[in-house]
C-alpha cells in the first residue's frame, strides 16, 4: 500500500467531513420564500452542487433570475444557512470523521478548503465544537479563489511542504492537481472523480495512507 508523507492534511468539507444537506435545503427554501421565488429546493439537488463556486451553483439552482437578483438570493441564502447550520440543525459529521480528527489532529496540523460562502466553515465548526481542532481554513467567500488557489494559500500560509488533499467530488480533484498535492477521494462521499492518488472507503482509512513528518 502506498503512503503519503504529510506535514499537513487539508479537507474538503461537504461529503468529506459533514452532509449539511438538509440544513443547506431549509436555508435555500427560506431565502426563496423571503424573496418570493416561489420555488422549492430538496436536499438531493443540494448534494448535487455542493463543492461548486457560487456563480456556478447559483447558474444551475436559479438560471433564470437576472445577475442582480441572483446575487440579491446568494446573500439572502448566506445569512440562512448561518443562522440554521450555526445551531446545528440540519447537518450531521459523517460516521467516522469525529474519531480520525481526534487521532489526526496530535500528529499533524489539520486545515479545511472548502468552495462556500463566508460564514459556513465557521458554522460547521461552531455547530460541531471543531474550531480548535483545525488550524486555519479557507474559501473562496473570503478570497475569491480557486479551490487550487486557496489550497496553496493555505500551505504557503503555514509553511506546509508535503500536504494531502482530501475530498469527494471531481472539483476536489481538479484542486489538488492544481496545487500539485496527493489527492486522496474520500470515497463515502457524495461525488465521483475520474482519478485519484488513494481511496477512502471509511475515514479511518486515512490513517493507514499517512505517514508524518517531523
Amino acid at each position: 500500500m502506498k503512503r503519503f508523507l504529510a506535514d499537513g492534511v487539508l479537507f474538503d468539507l461537504d461529503g468529506t467531513l459533514w452532509d449539511s444537506g438538509d440544513g443547506v435545503a431549509e436555508a435555500y427554501n427560506l431565502a426563496a420564500e423571503r424573496m418570493r421565488l416561489g420555488r422549492a429546493f430538496t436536499p438531493e439537488q443540494m448534494h448535487s452542487v455542493m463543492g461548486l463556486q457560487a456563480q456556478p451553483l447559483l447558474d444551475r439552482l436559479v438560471p433564470d433570475l437576472t445577475p442582480e437578483r441572483q446575487q440579491t438570493f446568494r446573500e439572502e441564502v448566506t445569512r440562512c444557512e448561518c443562522e440554521i447550520l450555526r445551531t446545528g440543525r440540519g447537518s450531521r459529521l459523517l460516521p467516522g470523521v469525529r474519531e480520525l480528527l481526534e487521532a489526526l489532529r496530535p500528529r499533524c496540523p489539520l486545515y479545511i478548503v472548502s468552495n462556500c460562502m463566508d460564514g459556513y466553515i465557521e458554522a460547521f465548526l461552531e455547530a460541531h465544537s471543531l474550531a480548535s481542532t483545525f488550524r486555519d481554513f479557507e474559501h473562496p467567500g473570503r478570497t475569491g479563489l480557486s479551490k487550487g488557489e486557496n489550497i496553496r494559500l493555505v500551505m504557503e500560509r503555514h509553511g506546509v511542504r508535503h500536504g494531502v488533499y482530501v475530498g469527494d467530488a471531481q472539483v476536489d480533484l481538479e484542486g489538488a492537481r492544481f496545487a500539485r498535492v496527493p489527492f486522496l477521494w474520500a470515497r463515502y462521499g457524495f461525488g465521483e472523480v475520474t482519478e485519484y492518488d488513494a481511496a477512502l472507503d471509511a475515514p479511518a482509512d486515512l490513517l493507514t495512507l499517512l505517514t508524518f513528518s517531523s
